[in-house]
């Protein structure tokens, strides 16, 4: 298993470092591990897809296809706090985690989830129904602005297209990002995202 260079408190103590510094000329990006990203910038930070449990090791142990983290979990999501907004891109447990959303909205009480809007029933039924209204849906092309950070839906291919899985162009200030979630080249792909001039793309690799 791959251990994290930064780790509980060295990883919360950098953040906050970061978060101190609200320099608008600097983007702050830390990997938690399978497609989670925090960013920070401006003092501002949002959190990408995160998977901070071993919810699905413990589903799949007695299977023929163990789900065993590649990388020892960064951090408790209950104490990952000072979060402007959360992102989820589609509904696989991977990505939309009940023992990681559930403690991190309620350690950010503000902070919204940002997902597909064809995956909003499905997020308050695994959620919970008192989250539902944290649920910030967006559809293809359209954005949703939390503080400095705007999140733009864009098409994802999980083996095929379909309206459940998106990726997002996320910009804070004069920075651009490209997480997109799980997905395949499809045709268009290029075309679609070539207008935004994405900065760095954070693309799953398996």
């Amino acid at each position: 298993m791959i251990l994290p260079l930064l780790q509980d408190e060295a990883l919360l103590g950098d953040v906050a470092a970061a978060r101190a510094e609200s320099r608008g000329d600097r983007l702050h990006l830390w990997w938690l591990g399978q497609s989670g990203f925090l960013v920070c910038h401006a003092g501002e930070c949002v959190v990408l897809d995160p998977y901070l449990s071993d919810s699905l090791t413990r589903k799949y142990v007695a299977t023929d296809k163990p789900h065993v983290r590649m990388t020892a979990r960064v951090v408790d999501p209950a104490r990952l706090a000072g979060i402007a907004a959360v992102t989820s891109s589609h509904n696989h447990t991977d990505h939309l985690d009940a023992e990681t959303l559930v403690p991190l909205l309620a350690a950010n009480p503000a902070a919204p989830l940002i997902l597909p809007a064809a995956n909003v029933d499905f997020a308050a039924n695994r959620l919970g129904a008192a989250l539902r209204p944290r649920l910030r849906p967006v559809a293809d092309g359209c954005t949703a602005t939390v503080g400095a950070f705007s999140f733009t839906a864009v098409p994802a291919a999980h083996e095929e297209l379909s309206p459940e899985y998106s990726g997002f162009v996320i910009r804070a200030g004069a920075f651009t990002l490209y997480h997109s979630g799980d997905t395949v080249l499809f045709p268009g792909m290029a075309e679609r995202l070539r207008p935004f001039a994405v900065d760095a793309a954070l693309l799953p690799i398996n």
